[in-house]
Parts: C-alpha cells; structure tokens; sequence
C-alpha cells in the first residue's frame, strides 16, 4: 500500500509502508530538480534577519521523488542539517530561512561525508519543528 506525503512546501512524496527511503548527494544523483537547487552549493544561508549563518555544503535528494530533502550547512565553527521545510527563498543573495541565527547555531551537529541516516535525518526535522515526511510511519 502506498501513501502520498507532503514534502518540500507541498511537493508530493510517494511512501511505501515500512520501507526506508532513499536519500543521495545531489552529485550522485540522476534525475532533474527545479533550477534553483541545480547551483546551491556554495551559497550563503542566511537567517530571518537576513545574517549570513554558513554556506550550503551538500545536497541531500530524496531520489524516487525528485525532491530535496535535506541541506547540509557549513558555519564558522560546524556543520549541521537543514531541512528543505526551513527554506522561504533561493536567490541570488542565498538560501533564506525562517528560523533566527540562534535556532540554525543551536541545531544538532552533523560532520559525516555520509547521507544521513533515519535517525538523523529525524533529529534535524524535529529540531526545527517539522516532522520528517520520510519518516513518518
């Protein structure tokens, strides 16, 4: 049986009970993503007060949707993840998010050059308040 989730501000995300979802590197990824996701690594993230928190590392896609997942984040002193559900805007200026500086530098670490695992993936969802629609069983 087959659900539809919600993901990515309302893109639509097919789930398989009980099965794990498959999130890649957009570099290893081979399907298409809107334009605005092709070039967003290496810019700024910046908070709700428009203050620089770090640069996008990595892309994390949710590959049988075609949907970004997740957003692996480079500050001055660690990395963290963010989730696609943070994101207000993508421009030219950088990657704009809701949240203020203090929840981005308080968010749970993340230093692996791995796609992160469920467990992860969830605690990043969780901390910025959203549930994870891949995860959700």
């Amino acid at each position: 049986m087959q659900g539809m989730l919600l993901h990515g501000r309302g893109r639509r995300v097919s789930q398989e009970d009980g099965g794990d979802q498959k999130l890649v590197k957009l570099d290893d990824f081979e399907g298409e993503l809107d334009e605005q996701w092709q070039d967003i690594k290496g810019q700024k993230v910046l908070d709700k007060n428009s203050g620089e928190i770090g640069t996008v590392e990595e892309v994390y896609v949710y590959e049988d949707a075609s949907a970004v997942h997740l957003l692996k984040v480079s500050g001055e002193e660690r990395s963290f993840l963010l989730p696609v559900d943070a994101i207000t805007n993508v421009t030219d200026e950088g990657v704009a998010v809701e949240q203020a500086g203090e929840v981005l530098q308080t968010s749970p670490e993340f230093d692996s050059e791995e796609v992160p695992d469920t467990e992860t993936s969830r605690a990043a969802y969780e901390h910025y308040g959203y549930p994870d629609q891949l995860n959700i069983g």
